[in-house]
């Protein structure tokens, strides 16, 4: 066998190692590597077209990869449901084309922090092989008159010519109500140009914004959007899939039915930073598995640390 062909043996048995242990992400990342008939680092840029930038020169966007797929997500089965179905419609754009339709585009994600808005968008781009380009809300806003408006149709521009997800997190940042006490006339020009690059919105992009607190967004915007989902805080099933998933092949003894309704109210972003600290201090105890000391002592510094800051802890009981 040459030093090739043993290298190969060797690198899909790490794969699947991988794999068996539940890193689905990492696994496949490395045979992805391992099929790409390039040169290392022979990788090819993920648009050709440049970013625009703001005044300052700051770049309105950052297009990366995927960080997420819907394998690391845990939503109700009527979210997941739909989900499914607007991936769908974009995968078979040609075909619906073909009969004078088209897919949604357009999708309002809407829910309470850390149920996985941002994670869902990265999830849709994953399953469409499309990169994320994520708006820059400190680039975008502008302290000139008229800067904020331009930026906002510069990125939708940029979005209409380079297939991607755009991502426009803190969604009601740029389009909140105009009605609101202190309203002023950038503001109406702010949320009049983003009504009006929504309705326009063309080419293969699908535009994804989010938001904590949808009571502020002007009211005229939910009829710009194709779709609105919202994510609620998980419930029981859900709990107990997620710590399911993100314990992975580690959990060991952990009761996932005691810890979901121990962890009942909890956003799934705090469930996900719980096991993953339970799973950080089980391989540097040097344990075959997480056990539920693990996940008691995790709790308990993730409640320490939300106290320090002063920050709301949510439904973390003790």
């Amino acid at each position: 066998m040459d030093q090739g062909s043993a290298f190969l043996q060797a690198a899909r048995a790490v794969v699947e190692e991988e794999r068996k242990k539940g890193h689905r992400l990492l696994a496949g990342e490395l045979e992805e590597a391992l099929s790409d008939p390039r040169r290392p680092g022979a990788r090819e840029p993920l648009s050709l077209r440049p970013v625009p930038k703001g005044r300052d020169e700051r770049p309105l966007l950052s297009l990366t990869k995927a960080r997420w797929s819907f394998a690391d997500l845990v939503h109700a089965p009527v979210v997941e449901s739909a989900l499914v179905d607007l991936v769908r419609e974009n995968e078979h754009r040609t075909l619906l084309v073909t009969h004078a339709l088209r897919p949604r585009q357009r999708l309002l994600l809407v829910g309470p922090s850390g149920t996985g808005k941002t994670a869902t968008a990265h999830a849709m781009a994953a399953e469409l092989s499309l990169p994320v380009a994520s708006a820059n809300l400190a680039a975008l806003t502008s302290s000139y008159l008229g800067e904020t408006a331009r930026n906002v149709e510069a990125i939708v521009r940029f979005a209409e010519t380079t297939p991607c997800v755009l991502l426009l997190d803190e969604f009601d940042a740029l389009a909140s109500e105009r009605s609101t006490p202190g309203d002023h006339g950038e503001l109406r020009r702010v949320v009049a140009t983003v009504l009006q690059v929504l309705d326009d919105v063309r080419g293969e992009s699908l535009v994804v914004a989010t938001s904590n607190h949808p009571q502020m967004l002007d009211s005229a915007v939910w009829r710009r959007f194709d779709d609105v989902i919202r994510l609620p805080r998980p419930g029981y099933a859900e709990m107990r899939r997620l710590l399911q998933v993100k314990l992975n092949g580690m959990r060991g003894d952990v009761d996932l039915s005691a810890w979901a309704r121990r962890l009942k109210g909890a956003s799934g972003a705090d469930a996900e930073l719980i096991c993953t600290d339970a799973l950080r201090h089980a391989v540097l105890d040097g344990a075959p598995t997480v056990t539920d000391e693990h996940m008691v002592e995790s709790m308990a510094r993730l409640r320490a640390r939300r106290r320090a800051v002063k920050a709301p802890t949510g439904d973390l009981t003790d």
